[in-house]
């Protein structure tokens, strides 16, 4: 076959004449100023899907300590040409770290796969015996080259995963101090956060906020001249203390000389983590004291370094810290097998405080975390109904979460304090809301109250 015919034979093989010949027409229906960029936009649309070429993976310092972190980078086929698209360091929790040498069993199933689909994409790396730190770290990278192969916003493509055009402000819950078991002092509850008046914008519950903690930091230095104020990995001041009181007392003494009143403009957010200070016992066990029933539950907790006490005991006093603060959510407040405990306390409180629990737990809501795929979490929040959306305990920097935030339709979110890398995530919110007036979700607090012996719930509300 001579050469003309080869080049006609390929030019039918491919359409090319034809398609070519009908963009033409449009180019002259249309008499586009920028031409080349028309025709660029229209012939690109017959291109292939770019695919993934090669994944690679970089030793990196994390924010925090002296971790070392993985940051994955996306090569793709691009138009015949290899291109790297994006990179990513993402947040974890500090457990199932990952290791370079995971990447090859990585690059062995993905290797020349369609970049378009993540569902699929990420079931393939779920069918790996790799880290979960691993498939979460890829499958970030793998939407966030999506995104920019698409030449879109990452939440616009997040708004097309949830099947919505909408955006809504959760209400931001911001951690001002962390102790927790692992911390110095007695007080083991893990820490204490504020929420803003829902009948505020975003921007000025935010600038409440911001003072509070500039206030804070100012007593802070007053009372330890010598230490410098110590922030945590959640971007919070770390506070010792060793009652829980404390911490509420700090935040009061704050607010006191801003003339802000707790209730009226924040509201306080427990964050107890009582997996931590918990403990199992045979029902029964262990002596009551006098005048009271033998607790019959196998759960413990001692929420002050070394008192270990019965259920009942710690349920009691979350009722009580209700009494005397203003109070509007507690998050992981008991053990998530605690199923008892939950239920007393939805029974005691829950008309007027909101209940979350970080495992799936009976009689308080879920809170999500950008811990294994994309795929993954945008279905977990799709089903996540007055949910909580919160950010790893260790962050990197990586805005993703920021933008499910505003696009999952969840109720709260959680992001961590003010300082470090957690600023990243805030001025990512802060972007967003100047660019798209973004809309608060929530204008009042709305409470059920589980009513005994019945799975019904009484509704309330507070501003």
């Amino acid at each position: 076959m001579e050469e003309k015919e080869k080049a006609v034979a390929y030019i039918k093989e491919h359409n090319i004449a034809t398609t070519l010949q009908k963009i033409l027409n449009n180019l002259y229906i249309d008499q586009p100023a920028n031409v080349y960029g028309y025709l660029s936009d229209k012939i690109k649309k017959f291109a292939r899907q770019p695919s993934i070429n090669l994944l690679s993976g970089y030793s990196v310092k994390s924010y925090h300590d002296d971790l070392l972190r993985t940051k994955i980078e996306v090569k793709c086929n691009v138009n015949n040409h290899t291109e790297i698209i994006e990179s990513t360091v993402v947040g974890h929790d500090g457990g199932d770290a990952m290791t370079l040498d995971e990447l090859k069993a990585v690059n062995d199933v993905l290797l020349g796969q369609e970049i378009d689909n993540q569902e699929y994409l990420d079931n393939k790396l779920k069918g790996l015996e790799i880290s979960t730190d691993m498939v979460l770290t890829v499958s970030v990278a793998i939407f966030k080259s999506y995104a920019k192969l698409q030449n879109k916003p990452m939440l616009t493509l997040l708004l097309e995963s949830f099947n919505t055009d909408k955006l809504s402000m959760p209400v931001p819950v911001v951690t001002l101090l962390s102790g927790g078991k692992h911390g110095p002092g007695k007080n083991n509850i893990f820490s204490l956060a504020i929420a803003p008046n829902l009948a505020t914008s975003y921007n000025k519950g935010m600038e409440t906020i911001e003072k509070i903690v500039k206030k804070i930091e100012e007593i802070l230095k007053k009372k330890y001249p010598n230490n410098l104020p110590n922030i945590a990995p959640n971007g919070a001041f770390s506070f010792t203390s060793d009652k829980v009181e404390a911490m509420f007392e700090l935040v009061k003494e704050a607010s006191t000389e801003l003339e802000l009143t707790p209730g009226q403009d924040f509201s306080f957010v427990l964050d107890c983590k009582a997996n931590d200070f918990h403990t199992e016992v045979v029902p029964g066990q262990g002596s009551a004291k006098k005048g009271q029933t033998q607790s019959t539950s196998r759960h413990r907790y001692d929420w002050i370094e070394g008192q270990v006490k019965a259920s009942e005991d710690l349920c009691d006093m979350l009722e009580g810290l209700l009494e005397t603060e203003s109070i509007v959510a507690l998050v992981d407040p008991l053990h998530n097998e605690d199923d008892e405990g939950y239920e007393r306390l939805a029974q005691k409180i829950g008309g007027k405080c909101l209940l979350f629990s970080r495992i799936d737990t009976a009689n308080a809501g879920s809170v999500v975390r950008l811990n294994y795929t994309v795929s993954d979490t945008v279905a977990k929040l799709r089903n996540c109904e007055g949910g909580m959306l919160e950010a790893a305990q260790l962050e990197e920097g990586e805005t993703v979460i920021a933008d499910m935030a505003l696009t999952s339709g969840c109720d709260v979110m959680m992001l961590g304090g003010l300082h470090g890398i957690r600023r990243q995530l805030y001025n990512q919110l802060a972007t967003h809301v100047q660019q798209h007036q973004v809309q608060p979700k929530m204008n009042k607090w709305v409470f059920k109250k589980l009513q005994s012996n019945t799975a019904d719930a009484d509704e309330s509300t507070i501003s």
